[in-house]
């Protein structure tokens, strides 16, 4: 009897949770399509781009041409939710074996209140949940294959799990190779196979036998999916691998995309990471070794500073659920742990910190980036920090004071727990306070910007306003802040991008433009640039705004061409 009551006690506080990860998604399933967000709806219209043009794998042209027409073309953001919602599941259920339920339920509700989850698990892309879908099966079966309670004759179920999440992985994107490689490499310390040569030379043909196969298997892709193009798609990785030197590799693009993704992370899932004991890395060695060479393999071995990195980089969150709630679990037993006192003024200064995004913010410009370096290192932070990328999200805007107060705060938490050994359990639950406010203002300002200005609110009223105008006729969309909105009106034109190097072309294309702009101003133009300056020579003809977001529409003509 009491076995049965625990039981329906842990099945009612996984809803529970569950059921917030639902109320936290459901708000973002029509947050506009940002940029190359919706080149995922076209792909599912043969007549607007043929098949065979997705430069991946073909599970990935699959997935969405055939789940996409069945959701149609305003929900495709439930593709990756449906998966985000597999991921849940099959998360709680890894954790359960390589620990226990209640690790388990810290797992998924780190998942559940990340931000860096909910945009992955939000994104019209494959990198955010899709992949990490097939990651989870394959990690379920690799554990399950070796667990010592798991019969022998049982064992290859198990392999054949941890083989279709290989295998279906890597018919997604060919970067599933890093947790083949992280768990194969596990598995061999887990063999202690480094200390005998024989060992060595035999798992080595092991993995240049199942690298053939991975080979063979993307040839042999072709015949179950004739769409498949693996020329097309040969080229599309070499682009990534001989663009350009090591040395003239756009570096200091790709450091802004690995910062943003830190700060998307938080520091409720990278600063207790380095708290692990032994027998945690023992247990999670995997997920280390996982988000080392996807470092490695995103950083430094391809030049991804082109790509949208921050998007990439979604592949640490499960890994860091997992660890950090293991932790958690190992570091607070009990309530009785946390000093209460502590807890009560950390409380009161994350409140303060949080009160500081209420305050005057300036709106620093788009360019020159160096301009964000500067204010940083001068302590300047009563700015606003623009966060958008080219597969979402839609621009939105956090205090960068909050945001640098709060990092500041963890640090300085992380050195008292070191410093401090018998306050461990309190530090560690003051930064699980401090990740819980962080996570919850940036879904805020992602879901509903009540702070600083929401960009799908201007989006909307925009578009209803060229759509309802007969007058305005062609519309150039500025960073395409509503591209795939004013596509559905039929005047799109072209995006514009205002970068420096950019501006010869528009240059040339602004000429001979009658036409409109719509300018949703995240991130915003510098004044002093030949955009700001074309811009101004345009009449407004529409103006709306939401606190700290404005948008227009533009008039323009040849009046601009000097500027």
């Amino acid at each position: 009897m009491f076995s049965f009551i625990k039981k329906r006690k842990e099945i009612l506080i996984l809803c529970l949770i569950f059921v917030a990860f639902l109320c936290l998604h459901l708000p973002g399933i029509h947050i506009p399509y940002h940029q190359d967000e919706y080149k995922w709806v076209e792909y599912s219209h043969p007549e607007i781009i043929p098949p065979g043009s997705v430069p991946h794998p073909p599970l990935t042209e699959l997935i969405y041409t055939k789940i996409g027409p069945l959701v149609g073309d305003d929900n495709f953001r439930l593709i990756p939710f449906f998966f985000g919602i597999f991921n849940f599941f099959l998360l709680f259920y890894l954790v359960k074996i390589i620990f226990n339920k209640r690790t388990a339920f810290w797992a998924v509700s780190l998942f559940t209140i990340s931000f860096y989850s909910l945009l992955a698990s939000l994104t019209v892309d494959v990198d955010g949940a899709v992949m990490p879908f097939f990651f989870l099966l394959m990690c379920i079966g690799y554990f399950k294959w070796k667990e010592k309670t798991t019969e022998e004759k049982n064992k290859w179920k198990w392999a054949l799990l941890m083989i279709i999440g290989a295998v279906g992985g890597f018919l997604v994107k060919v970067s599933a190779l890093l947790p083949i490689i992280a768990i194969f490499l596990d598995y061999l310390i887990e063999r202690e196979v480094f200390s005998d040569k024989k060992k060595v030379l035999k798992y080595l043909l092991y993995a240049f036998g199942g690298a053939i196969t991975l080979v063979l298997v993307l040839f042999l892709a072709k015949f179950i999916f004739p769409f498949f193009n693996l020329k097309y798609s040969f080229g599309y990785w070499e682009h990534f691998a001989t663009s350009s030197s090591f040395l003239s590799r756009g570096w200091f693009q790709t450091f802004i995309q690995f910062f943003k993704s830190i700060l998307y992370t938080s520091p409720l899932l990278v600063i207790p990471v380095f708290f692990a004991n032994k027998e945690i890395f023992k247990k999670t060695r995997v997920f280390y070794l996982f988000i080392i060479f996807g470092l490695i393999f995103y950083l430094f071995l391809f030049d991804f500073s082109i790509g949208a990195l921050d998007r990439y980089f979604a592949f640490m969150v499960i890994p860091l659920c997992i660890i950090v709630g293991a932790i958690i679990v190992e570091k607070i037993k009990s309530i009785k742990d946390v000093k209460l006192p502590f807890i009560l003024v950390a409380t009161i200064v994350i409140l303060i910190v949080n009160s500081l995004q209420f305050l005057s913010q300036a709106v620093p410009p788009l360019y020159p980036k160096t301009e964000w370096v500067h204010r940083i290192l001068s302590l300047h932070w009563n700015f606003l920090y623009p966060f958008s990328g080219g597969s979402g999200p839609l621009g939105f805007y956090i205090s960068w004071m909050f945001i640098g107060i709060m990092w500041l705060f963890g640090v300085g938490l992380f050195i008292w727990y070191f410093l401090n050994k018998e306050r461990k359990s309190t530090v560690l639950a003051i930064i699980m306070l401090l990740g819980f406010v962080y996570n919850g203002v940036f879904i805020q300002e992602y879901l509903f910007g009540s702070t600083n200005g929401s960009a799908p609110k201007l989006v909307k009223e925009s578009v209803e306003y060229i759509k309802n105008n007969p007058s305005v006729d062609k519309v150039v969309v500025y960073n395409d802040n509503g591209g795939w909105d004013v596509r559905g009106t039929g005047k799109y034109v072209r995006r514009l991008y205002a970068t420096p190097q950019f501006e010869d072309s528009y240059r040339e294309f602004f000429k001979d433009y009658f036409g409109y702009i719509l300018y949703i101003d995240i991130p915003r133009i510098g004044s002093d640039t030949y955009y700001s300056k074309y811009f101004d020579s345009c009449s407004v003809v529409y103006k709306d705004s939401d606190k700290y977001i404005n948008a227009e529409v533009l008039k323009c003509s040849t009046a601009g061409i000097n500027k």
